[in-house]
């Protein structure tokens, strides 16, 4: 074989080469973000806590961020009971969730993007996606925002179109108050994404006391049974529950105990229906002794309730409604 036969071959080889390179480094991110597990499967097999972490915290409108340690170690206490989280931003310390959580085995994470219009969350949520595709299952868009007036549908919708046209694949909602989903004017806004994932709060009804438990777990399954109903989109409610005070079996302000937290929640994990299309989320992680001062500031009136719906107390004390969890094998 001849000097310019065998170069021939070399050349031949190395464009070859070249061409598969440049093939793999074109390949669009949606055959990435296809290593997701199916969603159906992840809402019926995967225990997802909403959660923020425990060192995060807001007063007077200045955050004061989460640290990576901390997350470690909330992350490092949760993961016996929950393979799932679901997170209400994507700044301020928890653009370090999706890697701690893949580090620490967990099935899946939902991102959460607190403000539609954050080019910060949304690029820290965009990278994660591409570097943790079979975690990432998908991202909210948004907490409750359209409902307290904190932004338009269109910004919702602006945020998933951009997310959607870079991971196709990719499941994109947002979350509001349950009775939203029902007012005519969202129907199209809400039948436009690829989950549900409302909030559905008995406490926060008029008729509802501590004492009423099982009147409190018949709304959320009737509830559910009207977004059956009325919607064909797989359904996972991202809020529900009742507060816990942090002292024991000590009543707080409302008269929430510990031992009726866990009893609500028993008793809805019993009752509620799971399935391929439809699963509820425990709510939540941590308390949060920070929440009524500053949701005080924004919306005028008694939010006492929001410092205590955590699983744990946010020095890390388990409270009774943990003990009704069977868990989880790694």
């Amino acid at each position: 074989m001849t000097m310019r036969s065998l170069f021939s071959i070399y050349m031949m080889k190395s464009i070859r080469l070249l061409f598969c390179i440049i093939t793999l480094w074109l390949l669009p991110v949606e055959s990435v973000a296809a290593q997701t597990p199916p969603l159906p499967e992840l809402i019926q097999h995967t225990r997802f806590i909403a959660y923020t972490p425990s060192s995060f915290s807001i007063s007077a409108g200045k955050v004061s961020a989460a640290g990576k340690t901390g997350i470690q170690a909330d992350l490092t206490l949760l993961r016996p009971f929950f393979d799932g989280l679901i997170t209400y931003s994507s700044t301020s310390g928890l653009e370090a969730i999706p890697r701690i959580a893949y580090e620490l085995g967990y099935r899946a994470v939902i991102l959460g993007i607190w403000d539609p219009a954050s080019e910060t969350e949304i690029q820290n949520v965009v990278q994660a996606v591409k570097k943790y595709p079979q975690l990432i299952a998908a991202v909210i868009v948004g907490n409750e925002g359209i409902y307290s007036k904190r932004y338009q549908p269109q910004d919702v919708q602006s945020t998933i179109r951009r997310l959607k046209k870079e991971f196709p694949l990719l499941a994109l909602t947002t979350s509001e108050p349950f009775f939203l989903y029902f007012n005519a004017d969202y129907s199209q806004f809400f039948n436009g994404h690829d989950l549900l994932m409302p909030n559905i709060h008995p406490v926060f009804e008029k008729w509802f006391t501590p004492e009423n438990l099982a009147q409190g777990v018949d709304m959320v399954i009737e509830v559910v049974g009207k977004f059956r109903t009325n919607f064909n989109k797989p359904l996972l409610v991202k809020e529900t529950g009742m507060p816990g005070s942090a002292t024991g079996n000590a009543s707080q302000k409302d008269g929430f105990t510990q031992k009726q937290q866990a009893q609500f929640w028993a008793d809805l994990l019993k009752r509620f229906p799971v399935s391929p299309s439809q699963s509820l989320a425990c709510f939540e992680a941590f308390d949060a002794p920070w929440k009524p001062m500053e949701m005080a500031r924004i919306l005028p009136g008694d939010h006492s309730k929001e410092a205590s719906w955590g699983f744990f107390t946010q020095d890390y004390k388990k409270k009774q409604v943990v003990d009704r969890l069977k868990r989880i094998e790694k």
